[in-house]
């Protein structure tokens, strides 16, 4: 009996916690206190499941229907659309029936004017490429080119006929396109530059070949409808003459055009994708910077060694056509040991003056010899940069081979370049060597002479 009744409790326990649970916001559940009200609870518990049930069938029901008359519904659109469909079908082949009926008609009707259509529309098609790309179409305007283009996709459609005023403005399109290769206008318009600004300026168009601004040529930027700035230039002799040509009243006036096309040619992309002497220069890496380097040293010290030397010879020539002696000069102080040891026999004499010459020998001759060390060492160091850039060059042969040159032109620049700048010091310091070392020879020649000449001189008087 004790196991029925703890077995009725634990079930008492499950129900009234699965009612508690499975409704919520509702007030919790009272628990039985005997078996009958457990029996009641039992009771309700199954009446509430059949009812939920049954609500839950009659909604899939409900349901069910539903979707069944929007099956219903889909399969008589589609059986719609399909008729629909087959009919606009026979249509449009009963159509295309028809259009081949009157495209027949339409071809037999043009006669010749197809060719018509043909010519003007391969005619149009060709000026609006031309004249899309023309250094022209800044000064003329996009207009014309949009009038090409409508031109050229009526004739091209083969429909209707091009009317006068459409021929006539073609042909005068084409008449200003001609006339403009062979005119030199100037006018204002907005000019790019190379940082991107807009700028107002007066350029000057020399048929169509070249643009030119102040001391620059520009190029013609067709997505932009403007003239640029081109983003280098070539050579100053070429620059210089854009001034000319843009502030000349009166013709002819000197001006390098390029001919090659609208666009700068083929010529003027070649110049200035030249580097320039420093550019060049520069290629020959280390070794031509020390070439240089070596090579504004001589100079400089050209410069000083003449600039001395050239005071000293007028010293000593000054000296040399005066009875007065001097000490600021290298003959006045040989000379002068002479007048102040007039006891001393030529021998002596000889001897003191020849130990003055030794004295002033350093400061004529100085640093002559670095000019010439110069000299014969910038074509060593010319042939070791050449070395170099023959070494660069047979290793991008050994790593991508011969078939492409640009691999190759840095090591043969680097060897030809070296070359260059080691002749390039070594030749003009060979002259400054020889100039300096003549101006030097003939200080010493003079002083040697005159001291000579002071020691016979003593040497008659005593004898």
């Amino acid at each position: 009996m004790r196991k029925i009744k703890l077995f009725i409790l634990i079930l008492s326990l499950g129900l009234t916690s699965s009612i508690s649970f499975s409704e919520e916001g509702e007030e919790e559940a009272v628990q039985p206190s005997n078996p009958q009200e457990l029996l009641e609870i039992v009771k309700q518990g199954q009446f509430a499941d059949t009812q939920q049930q049954r609500d839950r069938e009659a909604q899939f029901r409900n349901e069910k229907n539903r979707q069944a008359k929007l099956l219903s519904d889909a399969k008589d659109e589609r059986a719609r659309l399909e008729r629909e469909a087959a009919r606009l079908e026979q249509k449009f082949e009963a159509n295309e029936a028809l259009l081949v009926v009157a495209e027949e008609q339409l071809r037999e009707r043009l006669g010749s004017l197809n060719e018509i259509f043909g010519h003007l529309a391969g005619n149009t098609t060709e000026a609006r490429n031309i004249m899309e790309q023309s250094i022209t179409a800044a000064q003329f305007g996009k207009e014309r080119e949009e009038f090409m283009t409508a031109l050229g996709s009526k004739m091209n459609e083969g429909i209707k006929l091009a009317s006068i005023e459409e021929l006539e403005t073609l042909w005068y399109e084409l008449q200003r396109e001609i006339n403009a290769s062979g005119e030199v206008v100037k006018f204002n318009t907005e000019v790019i530059t190379t940082d991107g600004n807009v700028e107002n300026r007066d350029v000057v168009r020399v048929g169509n070949f070249n643009v030119v601004s102040d001391g620059q040529y520009l190029t013609y930027s067709p997505s932009r409808g403007t003239y640029s700035e081109l983003p280098s230039q070539p050579a100053g002799r070429y620059t210089s003459q854009t001034s000319d040509i843009l502030n000349g009243d009166t013709f002819p006036v000197q001006f390098a055009v390029d001919p090659t096309g609208p666009q700068g040619g083929s010529l003027l992309a070649s110049l200035i994708s030249m580097p320039s002497t420093w550019g060049k220069m520069q290629e020959g890496g280390p070794v031509g910077y020390m070439l240089m380097a070596i090579g504004l040293l001589a100079t400089l010290l050209f410069i000083w060694r003449f600039y001395e030397l050239w005071n000293i010879r007028g010293g000593v020539i000054a000296q040399s056509a005066s009875s007065t002696l001097s000490n600021d000069n290298a003959l006045g102080r040989i000379l002068k040991i002479a007048e102040d040891d007039k006891e001393a026999d030529t021998e002596t004499l000889e001897l003191k003056m020849a130990e003055q010459i030794l004295k002033e020998r350093p400061t004529v001759e100085g640093l002559n010899w670095v000019l010439k060390i110069v000299s014969v060492v910038a074509p060593l160091m010319g042939l070791f940069g050449t070395i170099i850039g023959m070494i660069e060059t047979f290793t991008m042969i050994t790593l991508f081979g011969t078939g492409d040159p640009k691999t190759m032109a840095s090591g043969i620049s680097t060897a030809l370049v070296t070359t260059w700048l080691g002749l390039m010091v070594a030749i003009p310091t060979t002259f400054m060597y020889a100039t300096v070392n003549n101006i030097s020879r003939g200080i010493l020649g003079t002083i040697e002479e005159s001291s000579t000449g002071m020691a016979a001189k003593r040497s008659e008087g005593t004898s």
